[in-house]
């Protein structure tokens, strides 16, 4: 009996006094963005419930998204988020629960709309702004229109929209039922940008995922935690949880 309340004690010991993790992501308001100093946002919202359920800490950071998945492909103890759980990543991560959904298009100014659609159908390129390391990268190279596309990378998807708020490129690539909320900082609505070429096959579940190093036991106390918490839904809302 004393050896196994000793088990007990000793397993929350070591779960309490683990290294510290890390949770990154990158600028995406509303869902994630830094306000007074504080890493804040719905899908941030979702993450901390999440740790609260396991009975864990993390030490939230914003980064390019670049910087944020080499970290978490790197370095122990990362968790990263929103992440597309795609083949070509099935391996690379620990994969916690999904936390949203997204679907794709290739996005631009709704007043450059038609003369962008008649470039492309003259055969002329336009240029098209994407944040490195995206999941969107495979599936624009995918599209018929893909040799007509000068892509040039970001460091974030902020990044990019910035650059055509600023008509430095012709197009982004987005969900556009987030357009409302990313047009904001820029007092647009949303129906300032639209889609210019749909992305087919696209939709896809966003998850929180720990790095390779990140202990077994604390990945499957957090995958425990999502299951009692979402485990049961057929659809993630895009908000906080209730």
């Amino acid at each position: 009996m004393r050896t196994l309340l000793w088990a007990v004690c000793f397993s929350c010991f070591s779960w309490v006094n683990a290294e510290p993790l890390k949770a990154v992501t990158t600028a995406m308001s509303p869902y994630q963005m830094l306000e007074q100093g504080e890493v804040s946002g719905s899908n941030t919202d979702w993450v901390r419930q999440l740790l609260a359920e396991a009975g864990a800490e993390a030490e939230f950071a914003i980064y390019p998204w670049a910087r944020a998945y080499q970290l978490a492909q790197t370095e122990p103890n990362v968790l990263i988020y929103p992440i597309a759980r795609t083949d070509e990543r099935e391996a690379e991560f620990q994969w916690i629960g999904c936390i949203a959904s997204f679907e794709l298009a290739v996005l631009v100014k709704a007043d450059k709309l038609q003369p962008l659609h008649s470039r492309l159908q003259h055969q002329q390129p336009l240029s098209l702004a994407l944040a490195r390391g995206h999941t969107a990268v495979s599936l624009v190279q995918s599209l018929p229109e893909a040799g007509l596309l000068d892509v040039f990378y970001t460091a974030s998807t902020d990044e990019a929209l910035q650059l055509l708020m600023n008509g430095r490129v012709d197009a982004v690539v987005e969900n556009p039922l987030l357009l409302p909320e990313l047009l904001q900082p820029y007092q647009l609505p949303g129906d300032a940008v639209q889609v210019l070429l749909p992305i087919p096959a696209s939709r896809a579940d966003v998850y929180l995922a720990a790095s390779k190093g990140t202990r077994a036991a604390v990945v499957e106390r957090l995958q425990q935690a999502w299951q009692r918490l979402y485990g049961e839904r057929q659809e993630m809302d895009t908000g906080p949880p209730d």
